[in-house]
């Protein structure tokens, strides 16, 4: 099941992480940066079973590798992660909810270490400089990585 656009804080996300490759804040995180196995494109960055590339992210979880893949805008289960970036014939698709739900504890560390590292001016410049097909899910993003604490309590200073 596809994640709708509008609704989808992963548009949003991934164009953050690509802003944040550029400014060298993914490898200081502590992610590992590897050359597409594919041969040509975007690298992909490891760590601590989580991956991210341009196209895809994924993540190791006790039922299996919970990837989402951003041309199709949805959320797979598979055995490994050993065919990604690219999709496995056979992949168990995963209700969109569900694979957010799984996601956003590292979207949330990463984004807390973020402010911590780069201060709120930073985030909040990017997100007002947001591509059109990122802006129209900004509200989601918003709602969904500040909905619990500890970044709950910097929504309180987050007014662009």
């Amino acid at each position: 099941m596809s994640c709708r656009p509008a609704q989808n804080p992963l548009a949003v996300q991934f164009w953050l992480w690509g802003q944040d490759v550029l400014a060298g804040y993914l490898v200081a995180f502590g992610f590992r940066k590897y050359p597409n196995p594919l041969g040509k494109g975007s690298s992909i960055y490891r760590k601590e079973g989580v991956g991210l590339h341009s196209s895809a992210a994924w993540q190791k979880t006790s039922q299996g590798v919970l990837v989402y893949v951003r041309p199709a805008e949805g959320f797979f289960l598979l055995e490994d992660d050993s065919t990604l970036p690219a999709l496995p014939r056979r992949a168990e698709t995963i209700n969109c909810a569900w694979g957010l739900e799984a996601l956003h504890p590292f979207v949330e560390a990463y984004e807390a270490w973020i402010v911590q590292q780069a201060g709120l001016t930073y985030r909040k410049g990017l997100l007002s400089n947001l591509p059109p097909a990122a802006r129209r899910a900004r509200t989601a993003w918003e709602g969904w990585v500040f909905a619990r604490p500890p970044l709950s309590e910097v929504m309180l200073e987050y007014t662009v």
